[in-house]
């Protein structure tokens, strides 16, 4: 029965995540955003840092593909921070070197939500189980 539970959680969390893909056109960088069904992440909020900067570099909304464009003055690692009204959203950090960039991002940040989800609702009921044991006792 738990693990039906597990699986439920797993599976909302996993049509809710949002997904990137980076690439290079020319001396600009595109990051496009969409979900796991195929629906692009259009017309949200974005903002792109230089790593370590308070200033944002550039701040606009995603276009209708989902895609972010900004074109870095120098080579580094530049941050890109998107969300929606709706909470969900998105921080990605991009490796831009020449012509090359590269986004970085763990499988835990992936998955963060879920492994905190799972971890507070056996929390809770194992503090159900000490009580009700206790009580019985």
């Amino acid at each position: 029965m738990m693990f039906a539970i597990i699986l439920l959680i797993f599976s909302f969390a996993y049509s809710h995540d949002l997904q990137h893909s980076v690439s290079r056109e020319g001396a600009c960088t595109v990051l496009s955003f969409y979900f796991p069904d195929g629906t692009k992440f259009s017309y949200e909020k974005y903002e792109v840092y230089m790593y370590g900067e308070k200033l944002p570099f550039q701040v606009g909304r995603t276009d209708a593909l989902g895609r972010v464009v900004f074109c870095p003055d120098r080579d580094g690692r530049w941050v890109v921070r998107t969300s929606s009204e709706d909470g969900h959203g998105a921080v990605v950090e991009v490796d831009v070197k020449g012509r090359s960039v590269k986004a970085e991002g763990s499988l835990f940040e992936r998955y963060q939500k879920v492994f905190v989800g799972a971890g507070l609702i056996l929390g809770i009921f194992g503090i159900l189980e000490i009580f009700i044991r206790r009580a019985l006792w």
